[in-house]
């Protein structure tokens, strides 16, 4: 009904900084993501809240979606904080299997590219801007045990694409 800006202004008040971008996040298209990025009101149901919708406070990141037709990340491919003095890089990857399990439709003229090779392109030019550490960012699922009060070890998932 309020089409998840319920999550993303929640995300944004516990100071989340940045986020990947995972297959859930394409499950009304590229242009609804670009829209929780930046805000503004549903095309389709319009402003549902009190207030017009403002957009994540947050930045996505997504190296390894991008455009065909321009080769270019749809998000930014990295961000870089400094803590207690070093510079440290996220990078923000989506699976190479995301099109295999969203809508076709809101994927269109998207491509998500092998997230090793992503990454690995992407270290010259990090450690040209000074960077010391890297952390992914990575949109991986998992089967958890116990309930919802309990935290026993996650099992790693059964089979990636």
């Amino acid at each position: 009904m309020f089409h998840d800006e319920p999550t993303i202004e929640s995300l944004s008040m516990m100071g989340l900084d940045v986020a990947s971008v995972g297959n859930h996040e394409f499950d009304e298209g590229k242009d609804e993501l670009l829209r929780m990025q930046n805000g503004g009101c549903h095309p389709r149901d319009g402003c549902q809240g009190p207030h017009p919708f403002s957009g994540a406070k947050f930045r996505y990141l997504a190296a390894s979606t991008v455009e065909k037709s321009t080769g270019r990340s749809v998000f930014p491919a990295y961000a870089i904080r400094e803590i207690d003095g070093v510079p440290v890089a996220f990078i923000g990857l989506t699976l190479k299997g995301t099109a295999g399990i969203v809508s076709p439709d809101g994927i269109t003229g998207l491509e998500f590219r092998d997230e090793a090779e992503t990454v690995n392109a992407l270290i010259p030019e990090l450690k040209a801007r000074g960077v010391e550490a890297i952390v992914v960012l990575i949109h991986e699922g998992g089967l958890p045990a116990g309930d919802y009060n309990e935290c026993p070890a996650s099992p790693a998932p059964s089979s990636r694409s």
